[in-house]
C-alpha cells in the first residue's frame, strides 16, 4: 500500500509538470496537441475521459491523497476511500485507483459489506485494463484471483459503491501535525494525537494543535457535508535559550557568526540542534564548546579564557624591553661621569703638569667612558626592538573563531655553501 501511494503522489507531481510545461508553450506558440502523461491512460470506456487537471487540482488532490494515505496507516479505511475518492475524482490515475481499491478491500473485512467488495473487485479490474505491464499489475492480479471468489456469494442485487452515493457519508475532519507528541483539540475539546479523524457537523470549527517544545498552532476551517477535510497543521519550533557568562570583552560565535559581545549572563534565542560556541578575545586562547539544544529547553555554559603564548611571549618582551632601557639609561650615567673625570683631567693639565698615576686615570675614564656608550647603545637598541616586538605580538594577537590550531613551534636546520643555522617558526 506504501509503495503504491508513493507512487501516486509522483505521478501527481509529473502530472503538474506536464501542465506547467503545456502551458508556457502555448504562450510562445501555437497551441500544442495536448499531451497526457504515460501515467493516465485510455480509462475503460465505462469510464469517462476527463480534462487533464489543473494545478490548483493537482495540489488537492495531493492533499486528498496524503490524507487517504494517513487514513489507512491508521486503520480508519472508511475515512481512506472518502479521501482518495476526493483525489481520484481530481486526478484519476491507476495508482490512486489501486490504493482506492486496497482500502475498499480492507473495510470489506472490516464491515462485510458487499459494496466495497464489488468496488474493490472493479478498481482493481480497472487498474489491470490500464497498465498491461508493470506497476503493481502482479498484485492487483493476485488480489483479485482471491476476491473474484468472495464475490460469487455475494447478493447479486449488490451494487458496488461509488462516489457518487454520497448522501450517506460522513462530514470528517483530518488533522495531521508532523510535530511529535501533538495534541489536537476540536472546538476547545482535547481529541487525541495525530493524525486525528473525525466526524463533525458541517460548518466551522476551532482547530488547536500543541506540541511539546512547539509554538502552538490554531486556525478556522469549515466541514464541508459529506466530505472529508484533510488539514495540515505545522508547528514552528519554540526557540532554545542558551545562556553564556563571558569576560566583557570577548565575542561570542556561535557556529561561525558573531552574535553578541560578552558578559554575565548573555542570552541567546538559538533553534535547537547541536551548534559550536566560540568565545574569542584578543591576547587570550579561543574558548570552544558544542552544545546540544532542546526545542524549548534552556541551558547555562560559562567560558574562561586563558592568555596565549604570544600574549605572554609580548609581556615578557615589553618587560626585558623596559629593563634593557633601565640599563642602557644606568649605562649613560656612568659614561657621563667617566666623560667628567676625563674632561677634569684635560682642564687640569692646561693650566699645571699632571702626575703619572693622573694620566692612568685619565686613559682609564677614557676606556670606560667609550665602554659605557657602546653598552648603552646597546641596550637602547636592545630595548626598541624588545618593544616594538611586543607591541607587535600584542596587536597581532586576534585569534579567529574558526583557528583551532594549537600553540607550537617548529625548528628546522638551514645549509648552504659555507652557511650554518636554524629555522624557527612558532605558532601562538
Amino acid at each position: 500500500m506504501k509503495r503504491a501511494l508513493w507512487s501516486g503522489l509522483a505521478l501527481l507531481s509529473s502530472w503538474s509538470l506536464t501542465a506547467s510545461a503545456e502551458q508556457a508553450s502555448s504562450s510562445v506558440g501555437p497551441a500544442p496537441s495536448r499531451a497526457v502523461p504515460s501515467a493516465a491512460l485510455s480509462a475503460p470506456p465505462n469510464v469517462p475521459q476527463t480534462a487533464q487537471p489543473t494545478t490548483r487540482e493537482v495540489d488537492r488532490a495531493k492533499e486528498s491523497f496524503k490524507a487517504g494515505a494517513a487514513a489507512y496507516a491508521a486503520g480508519q479505511y472508511q475515512a481512506a476511500i472518502q479521501a482518495l475518492d476526493a483525489a481520484y475524482a481530481l486526478a484519476p490515475l491507476p495508482a490512486i485507483a489501486f490504493s482506492l481499491a486496497q482500502a475498499e478491500r480492507r473495510q470489506y473485512f472490516v464491515d462485510r459489506g458487499p459494496e466495497h467488495l464489488l468496488r474493490s473487485i472493479a478498481l482493481f479490474r480497472r487498474y489491470v485494463a490500464q497498465l498491461p505491464s508493470g506497476g503493481r499489475r502482479a498484485d492487483a492480479l493476485d488480489a483479485l484471483s482471491q476476491l473474484e471468489p468472495l464475490a460469487a456469494h455475494v447478493d447479486s442485487r449488490a451494487n458496488p459503491a461509488t462516489p457518487q452515493e454520497g448522501q450517506g457519508r460522513s462530514t470528517r475532519l483530518m488533522v495531521i501535525s508532523e510535530a511529535p507528541g501533538a495534541r489536537i483539540w476540536i472546538d476547545g475539546v482535547e481529541l487525541s494525537a495525530s493524525p486525528l479523524i473525525r466526524e463533525v457537523t458541517a460548518g466551522k470549527h476551532r482547530v488547536r494543535v500543541r506540541a511539546p517544545g512547539f509554538l502552538d498552532s490554531e486556525r478556522e476551517v469549515e466541514a464541508v457535508s459529506g466530505e472529508l477535510i484533510p488539514i495540515s497543521m505545522p508547528l514552528a519550533e519554540q526557540p532554545s535559550r542558551l545562556e553564556v557568562t563571558a569576560p566583557d570583552d570577548a565575542e561570542l560565535y556561535v557556529d561561525g557568526a558573531f552574535v553578541s559581545l560578552g558578559g554575565q549572563r548573555v542570552v541567546l534565542q538559538l533553534p535547537s540542534g547541536r551548534h559550536r560556541v566560540s568565545v574569542a578575545e584578543n591576547g587570550h586562547r579561543l574558548a570552544v564548546k558544542n552544545l546540544d539544544l532542546a526545542r524549548g529547553g534552556r541551558q547555562k555554559v560559562a567560558f574562561t579564557l586563558e592568555p596565549t603564548t604570544q600574549r605572554m611571549t609580548s609581556h615578557v618582551l615589553l618587560i626585558a624591553g623596559g629593563a634593557a632601557l633601565v640599563g642602557g639609561v644606568a649605562l649613560s650615567v656612568l659614561a657621563v661621569q667617566s666623560e667628567d673625570a676625563a674632561q677634569a683631567f684635560l682642564e687640569k693639565s692646561q693650566t699645571g703638569n699632571v702626575s703619572n698615576a693622573e694620566l692612568v686615570r685619565y686613559d682609564a675614564d677614557v676606556t670606560r667612558r667609550n665602554r659605557y656608550r657602546m653598552m648603552a647603545g646597546a641596550g637602547f637598541g636592545a630595548s626598541l626592538g624588545l618593544v616594538v616586538t611586543s607591541l607587535f605580538l600584542h596587536e597581532l594577537d586576534q585569534p579567529r573563531p574558526e583557528d583551532s590550531s594549537r600553540a607550537g613551534f617548529d625548528v628546522s636546520a638551514l645549509f648552504g655553501a659555507g652557511e650554518l643555522g636554524a629555522s624557527v617558526q612558532g605558532t601562538f
